[in-house]
């Protein structure tokens, strides 16, 4: 009785054991499947962060809607040289990375902070060009409520980049000589110009390239995979 049991036992083994050979390669096959399935999914994949078809289609079709509204009837003669679905696909790109990084210095943005933006809007302000509570109360309460998600998100990722901005010129000095303020006012032929003004200019454009040259190589260092061809290629 025992010698039954133990080689119906040894049966069993041997069949599970062949039903594993058949099953297991096809799991295999299954598991490349669907990691090939989701790769058809992605328009690209920065640091292991996926952009999706659909986030990137969604994207396109706001850049058209903007410059169709821009060039009008000549926008489909325009098209081609636009270059659009590349320049929207590093455009998304370069956002996954800006948010990577303040993420890593741990930035936040409170609550507060997008109010007060959402307060500068001149759409709230009386005729003496102060903050109308009454007024911006009435105007948020005609926008559905998904709308505001999407307006405050906007503006909650707009902060978020500004804070990152401020942040990576602050760990350098950028200073603007007074030759510099010369020299602009040499080229442009006008030395009536205000000084203080040209100083500003100066300086923004100084820190503008300066977090540029940063973002080049931040874009360098990233692991960046590109699914989706864009024309051309």
């Amino acid at each position: 009785m025992a010698f039954k049991f133990l080689r119906k036992r040894k049966n069993v083994r041997i069949i599970l054991w062949i039903i594993t050979i058949l099953i297991i390669p096809g799991f295999f096959l299954w598991g490349v499947g669907i990691e090939g399935s989701r790769k058809s999914q992605f328009a690209a994949v920065v640091n292991r962060e996926p952009i999706t078809l659909r986030e990137f289609y969604d994207q396109l079709w706001k850049v058209e809607e903007k410059y169709k509204e821009l060039f009008g009837e000549n926008y489909n003669q325009l098209r081609d040289k636009l270059n659009l679905e590349k320049n929207v696909l590093e455009s998304m790109i370069r956002e996954k990375l800006l948010f990577q990084e303040a993420r890593k210095r741990r930035i936040k943005v409170y609550k507060n902070e997008i109010i007060n933006v959402i307060k500068q809007d001149p759409a709230f302000k009386n005729e003496k060009g102060e903050f109308d509570e009454e007024k911006y109360k009435q105007i948020l309460s005609s926008y559905p409520d998904e709308e505001l998600v999407k307006i405050e998100d906007q503006i909650r990722k707009e902060i978020l980049i500004q804070k990152l901005k401020d942040q990576v010129i602050s760990e350098t000095n950028i200073n603007v000589e007074e030759k510099e303020i010369d020299d602009y006012l040499k080229n442009a032929g006008n030395e009536k110009l205000n000084r203080e003004d040209i100083r500003k200019m100066i300086l923004w454009q100084k820190r503008e390239k300066y977090f540029e040259d940063w973002y080049k190589k931040l874009r360098e260092k990233a692991k960046v995979i590109i699914y989706f061809k864009t024309p051309g290629k």
